[in-house]
C-alpha cells in the first residue's frame, strides 16, 4: 500500500510524458535527422553528411544573420534590464496593497495577440501616427520622421515592449526575496547608493536578472513576426531564412541544420545561465 500513491503518480504522469515526447522531443529529433540529409534536385538524399553544417560555418550570410539575431537579443535584454530594475524594485519594495493589480496590468498587453501589438506600433510609429503628430505639434520636427517605422529602431522598440514583462517578473521575484537588512547594513556602514546597488542589490538579484534575461533572449532570438512587419528592409532574419528554406527554397535539410545550430547555441546559453544562477545561490548561502 505504501507504493500505491507513487504508482498512481507514475500512471498520471505517463500521458504527460508521452505527449511531451511525441509533440516536443520527436519533432526535434526528426529535425536533427533531416539536418544531415541533402537536397538532390527535387528530392531529398538521405545519405548522412555534415555538408549543411559546413555550409553554415562557411557562409558569411548565415553567420551574419545568426550573429545579428543574437546581437539583437542581447540588446533587448540590456534595455529590458535597465527598465525592469526600477519597475520591479518599485512593485516589490514600495507597493503594499496593489501588487497583484500592478502585476496584472503589466501582463495585460500579453493578453492580446502578437499581430495586434505589432500593428498598434505601426499605427504609433507611422508617418501619420501619434508620435510623429506629437513631434510636429510640439514644433520639434517640420515633417514626419521617416526612420521611425520599418527600421531596426521600430523593431527593437516593439521587441522591448513585447518582452519587458518577462524581465520584470524575474526581477520582481528576486526583489521579493531580497532582505532589506542587507541594504540597511550597507547604508549604516556609509556605502553610497551606487555602491549599495553594485555590491549588494545586483549580486543578490542576479538570479532573477539571469532568469528574466534568458527568457527575453530566447524569445527575441526566435521572433519572426516583429522584424518582418516592422523591420522593412532590415527585417530579413535567420528565422525568416529558415522559413524560406522550408517553403519556397525546398531545402529542408539546410533549414533543419540552421534551426539546430540556433537551438544548440540557445542550449549553451541556458546551461551557462543555470550554472551562473547556481554559483550565485552558493555565494549567497556563504558556501
Amino acid at each position: 500500500m505504501r507504493g500505491l500513491p507513487g504508482q498512481i503518480g507514475t500512471w498520471l504522469a505517463m500521458p504527460v510524458v508521452a505527449a511531451l515526447v511525441a509533440l516536443c522531443l520527436a519533432p526535434l529529433l526528426i529535425l536533427l535527422a533531416y539536418s544531415f540529409f541533402q537536397v538532390d534536385f527535387v528530392a531529398i538524399s538521405r545519405d548522412p553528411t555534415f555538408a549543411n553544417y559546413v555550409k553554415i560555418a562557411g557562409s558569411e550570410t548565415y553567420r551574419g544573420l545568426i550573429a545579428r539575431a543574437f546581437g539583437s537579443a542581447l540588446l533587448v535584454v540590456a534595455i529590458t534590464a535597465v527598465i525592469g530594475y526600477p519597475v520591479a524594485w518599485f512593485i516589490a519594495k514600495r507597493v503594499t496593497g496593489a501588487k497583484s493589480t500592478l502585476l496584472t496590468l503589466l501582463l495585460v498587453p500579453l493578453y492580446s495577440g502578437d499581430l495586434v501589438r505589432i500593428f498598434a506600433w505601426r499605427v504609433l510609429l507611422g508617418a501619420e501616427g501619434a508620435i510623429n503628430r506629437t513631434l510636429m505639434w510640439l514644433g520639434l520636427t517640420t515633417e514626419p520622421l521617416a526612420g521611425l517605422l520599418f527600421s531596426p529602431l521600430a523593431t527593437h522598440i516593439a521587441l522591448t515592449y513585447n518582452y519587458l514583462p518577462f524581465m520584470v517578473i524575474g526581477l520582481w521575484l528576486a526583489f521579493e526575496s531580497l532582505d532589506d537588512a542587507w541594504l540597511e547594513a550597507a547604508a549604516d556602514l556609509g556605502a553610497p547608493a551606487a555602491d549599495r546597488f553594485r555590491r549588494v542589490t545586483l549580486p543578490l538579484t542576479s538570479p532573477g536578472l539571469i532568469a528574466g534575461g534568458l527568457m527575453v533572449f530566447v524569445m527575441v532570438a526566435g521572433d519572426y513576426l516583429t522584424p518582418q512587419l516592422l523591420g522593412g528592409a532590415s527585417g530579413i532574419t535567420i528565422i525568416s531564412a529558415v522559413n524560406d528554406l522550408f517553403g519556397t527554397a525546398f531545402d529542408w535539410p539546410l533549414g533543419s541544420a540552421i534551426a539546430w545550430t540556433m537551438l544548440a547555441i540557445l542550449m549553451l546559453c541556458f546551461g551557462a545561465g543555470a550554472l551562473a544562477i547556481r554559483r550565485t545561490a552558493l555565494v549567497s548561502e556563504g558556501v
